[in-house]
């Protein structure tokens, strides 16, 4: 019998040859091959019911392409471009509870306003990439009853609270965002799961690897800077990995040393830094992996290793969660005021010096 601890963490389903998660699986096997970014746990996708998924023609596009791919899941493009945002909310949640209740400077709240801006361009620009690109390319062979554009909808809200709680209100201390973050995070991870569990089985049984990979290189080669260079900073295995990964995707070799390369310094230098400055104390830049050691400090939160896979739909806990932000609770421990008649919630601290 084989070790637990050796046991693969992937069994072969019968029906449809996905690579379903085998819940036996030695937690330190899963972590090895979820990838563990930033200390971030993900859990490959799941089997589908087929029988809800219906073929746009069933003779010219049949669910059988599965058995032409030898790509891993969790190397799907899908799950790597959220692994990357999901490493971007892990590390600054990990980083507001270590900073925590220490007053901030104005350096560091201008770095923290200047990371926010990117991540949250980041996040807007991926979801209406699927949107526009890539469900309508699913779809173009396979319905699917999810309605992911609601989901994304209700994040927005989120994002905007957010936005306001960072960039239009004053906040002199970390765990004073707290809250809000928890809220944006709750939401985002069962969105991001729920899209991973769905797309992934059915891009592997409708599209070949060639056909998916033509359209996810027109997707990368049309990314933003941060996005591209997000993606590019946390895949797995370096340099190498990230041209291995360009490759697949019908990038040329050389269009590493061309472009490319630049386009992850250009993150490390907008983005990552910000977080290392936060870390280190003092304004630094870093363009190299050497230069980030520091950000190894930084630990995850123990409830972002339980990844919600809420039973209902992402866009119903996204409503919830903005629901019980806008009460003012929450609200009230960032700043906010809490008022708001006409649900827009951006009185200004003018406003409130005008006693409005």
């Amino acid at each position: 019998a084989m070790d637990r601890e050796r046991r693969p963490p992937f069994r072969d389903d019968s029906v449809r040859g996905m690579h379903a998660y085998d819940p036996q699986a030695s937690p330190t096997e899963m972590r090895r091959l979820s990838g563990g970014l930033a200390g971030l746990y993900t859990e490959p996708a799941l089997a589908l019911d087929f029988q809800a998924y219906r073929p746009r023609d069933v003779l010219a596009f049949p669910a059988d392409k599965d058995r032409t791919w030898r790509l891993p899941t969790e190397l799907d493009p899908v799950r790597l471009m959220h692994n990357a945002i999901r490493a971007e909310v892990t590390k600054f949640e990990a980083l507001l509870f270590k900073l925590g209740d220490d007053k901030l400077s104005r350096w560091q709240i201008q770095c923290i306003k200047d990371w926010w801006v990117g991540h949250r361009d980041h996040v807007v620009y991926h979801h209406a990439m699927e949107d526009a690109v890539l469900h309508p390319f699913v779809r173009s062979r396979v319905s699917y009853p999810a309605d992911f554009r609601a989901s994304h909808d209700q994040l927005n809200f989120l994002l905007r609270a957010v936005d306001r709680a960072i960039c239009n209100r004053t906040f002199n201390r970390a765990s004073e965002l707290a809250p809000v973050w928890h809220g944006y995070r709750t939401s985002l991870y069962p969105l991001l799961a729920e899209e991973e569990a769905i797309l992934i089985p059915l891009t592997r049984a409708y599209f070949t690897p060639e056909e998916y990979g033509a359209k996810i290189g027109e997707i990368l080669r049309s990314a933003p800077k941060l996005a591209l260079g997000s993606l590019l900073h946390h895949l797995q295995g370096g340099k190498e990995g990230a041209m291995s990964f360009l490759v697949r995707y019908g990038y040329e070799w050389m269009a590493w040393y061309r472009s490319v390369h630049a386009t992850r310094t250009h993150y490390r230098e907008h983005a990552e830094s910000k977080l290392a400055s936060l870390l280190v104390g003092a304004p630094v830049v870093c363009r190299h992996k050497d230069d980030l050691r520091i950000m190894k400090t930084l630990r995850p939160l123990e409830l972002n290793r339980r990844l919600m896979l809420a039973p209902v739909a992402s866009s119903e806990v996204s409503a919830m969660v903005f629901s019980q932000m806008a009460t003012g609770r929450w609200l009230l421990d960032v700043g906010w005021g809490g008022r708001d008649p006409a649900g827009d919630g951006t009185e200004t601290d003018r406003e409130r010096e005008r006693g409005d």
